[in-house]
């Protein structure tokens, strides 16, 4: 029998089953092994590569895994350059391994498996068939280019993902945006447009009408995630989405059908639905905190908030505030600074005590994933320049976009590095103390030389105040203080109202108790004038107030005499 050989865009073949299958997907291996038994059928598999690109590496932690044990050689596919996404990478790097099989390494294979469907495997096929060689593609039904599918010269014959790996739930729903068919009506390449609208020839009865024109089928925004629900990526980003909706509501919570529409029109149903699992996941891992008021029972009303206790969502907040906060440093003497290496790579360097992102590389990642996020949401702006001979992206930020206003509040950083780190205690340990060093370590690169005078502003504020553990210099939080609890959560005070009356009301006060020289009043916490505390708004103190003159109560009751013009009354006497 013939030797064959087995190119597997694995890109292709996962983005392929997330989406268009439903439910849990079959693991790498079944997946693997269902392709090379196919394969094996031909010939022994003598060649078997399989590309891939880095970030569905990460989504998939068993994919090396499984490479390994059917015996393909993994090639690993650099998708980012930059701090931009570069697409079709792993169509390049299959078509010029494949090249070098052909025409150099392996020119006896006579049987050539290639799983993909992209459009840019048309003229790889042309080749391999210009040198007598069977070709055979292995590719979804709903991935596959017209270009291959009308082409039937060019391979030898189809075998589809679906019929492979039957156990899949395959669906028939609208396609998605970086499917190869998106935005290519279902007719042959040389078929005119008007043609589809046009009568049939020699039709008769009924039937005999115009030819039925299938709708152009659904598309999800870019906004919304089309991974696995559950993963941490898309946890990620759905985190950063509903900050984005609070903190431009200045809400503490958001109706679930307000969130959805907010993000997805009204006629995109595939794409609300898209939305609502991410949504489902989240609530399940307590990512995100559901509640109904009232009687409410219908989940469209349900209030959804953040989870600031959640160690994902913990330290997805912290890295973000920490790179608009980096960025928002940086160009202060400059319009815009290069991403890689005046925002990603000083930023990954810290090392952090904890939390899911383990070791600089992951770090790495996940700020890249954070940085693509909130390009996305609009919060940060980049173009590409050329520079030494090279393409360096550069960026800025939004002045007055919502999530930059609320990373550029004074107690951001350090609100979210007390919530952080509270997240990774061992139990037993204090949540609310944090070690000196780590100020400098994951906030100096951050803050620059104001982070000095920022810690001595936040004790002098009251945000936290410094304690010793043992031989250990650190700072304990003060969790009520307003502005801590404006970052955390109650997004009414970003406005800088309901902070800065607070400042106020305590620094008169304290002017106040120095003049009498006696013991401050407790303040009596009201409702501010702006509406209960559950709109979002903290409830602050009001101001203290005295009855009568300084030496206290008057006598003659709660009226207060008035002066006259000679001096004479009660208070001229005294």
């Amino acid at each position: 029998m013939p030797d064959v050989a087995l190119l597997i865009d694995w890109e292709n073949v996962y983005y392929t089953l997330r989406q268009h299958t439903t439910g849990p997907l079959p693991s790498s291996l079944a997946i693997l092994q269902a392709i090379l038994k196919k394969a094996a059928e031909f010939g022994p598999v003598r060649v078997k590569l399989a590309i891939f690109g880095q970030e569905v590496a990460m989504q998939d932690e068993t994919l090396l895994m499984a490479l390994e044990f059917t015996g393909m050689e993994p090639i690993p596919v650099a998708q980012r350059m930059s701090g931009r996404l570069l697409k079709g990478r792993s169509d390049a790097v299959l078509i010029t391994r494949a090249m070098k099989l052909l025409y150099k390494d392996r020119p006896d294979i006579e049987v050539w498996f290639i799983v993909s469907g992209d459009r840019d495997l048309n003229a790889l096929c042309k080749a391999l068939k210009d040198e007598d060689k069977k070709v055979y593609l292995v590719a979804g039904d709903l991935s596959l280019a017209n270009e291959l599918r009308e082409s039937p010269h060019l391979r030898d014959d189809v075998f589809l993902l679906e019929d492979l790996i039957p156990e899949a739930r395959w669906t028939r729903g609208g396609l998605r945006v970086d499917d190869t068919q998106h935005g290519k009506e279902e007719r042959r390449p040389e078929e005119p447009a008007a043609a589809r609208t046009r009568a049939r020839r020699g039709g008769s009865g009924r039937g005999g009408g115009a030819r039925p024109v299938r709708a152009t089928p659904p598309v999800v925004p870019a906004v919304v995630p089309t991974a696995a629900p559950e993963s941490d990526k898309e946890q990620r980003r759905l985190a950063v989405l509903l900050l984005d909706q609070l903190v431009a509501t200045h809400a503490s919570s958001m109706a679930r059908g307000d969130f959805v529409r907010s993000v997805v029109p009204l006629s995109e149903k595939e794409a609300s639905s898209v939305l609502e699992e991410r949504i489902d996941a989240a609530i399940e891992q307590h990512h995100i905190e559901a509640k109904l008021e009232g009687r409410m029972r219908a989940k469209a009303k349900q209030l959804l908030s953040p989870n600031f206790s959640s160690p994902l969502v913990a330290e997805t907040y912290f890295h973000f505030v920490r790179l608009l906060r980096r960025i928002n440093t940086v160009t202060k003497d400059t319009k815009r600074v290069p991403v890689v290496e005046a925002v990603l790579d000083p930023l990954s360097r810290a090392d952090q005590p904890g939390g899911i992102a383990r070791g600089r590389t992951q770090r790495r990642v996940l700020l890249e994933t954070l940085f693509n996020i909130a390009e996305e949401r609009g919060a940060i702006q980049s173009e590409s320049v050329q520079r030494d001979g090279r393409e360096i992206t550069m960026c800025w930020l939004v002045d007055d976009h919502p999530l930059v206003i609320y990373a550029r509040q004074p107690a951001a950083a350090i609100a979210h590095l007390f919530n952080f780190v509270s997240t990774t205690r061992a139990r037993g340990d204090r949540a609310d103390w944090v070690n000196a060093a780590l100020f400098a370590e994951l906030l100096s690169r951050v803050e620059g030389d104001a982070l000095e005078s920022n810690i001595r502003s936040a004790v002098e504020r009251g945000i936290m105040k410094p304690e010793d553990h043992g031989k250990k210099a650190g700072f304990v939080v003060t969790r009520d203080h307003p502005e801590a609890r404006t970052i955390l959560g109650e997004f009414g005070g970003l406005n800088g109202d309901a902070v800065e009356r607070v400042v106020t009301a305590t620094t008169v006060a304290s002017e106040a108790d120095d003049d009498d020289g006696g013991e401050p009043a407790a303040p009596v916490p009201t409702a501010p004038a702006t509406g209960p505390a559950t709109n979002g708004t903290p409830v602050l103190p009001r101001k203290r107030t005295r009855r009568g003159s300084r030496g206290g109560r008057r006598r003659g009751g709660r009226g207060r005499n008035k002066t006259t013009a000679a001096g004479t009354g009660t208070e001229a006497a005294d």
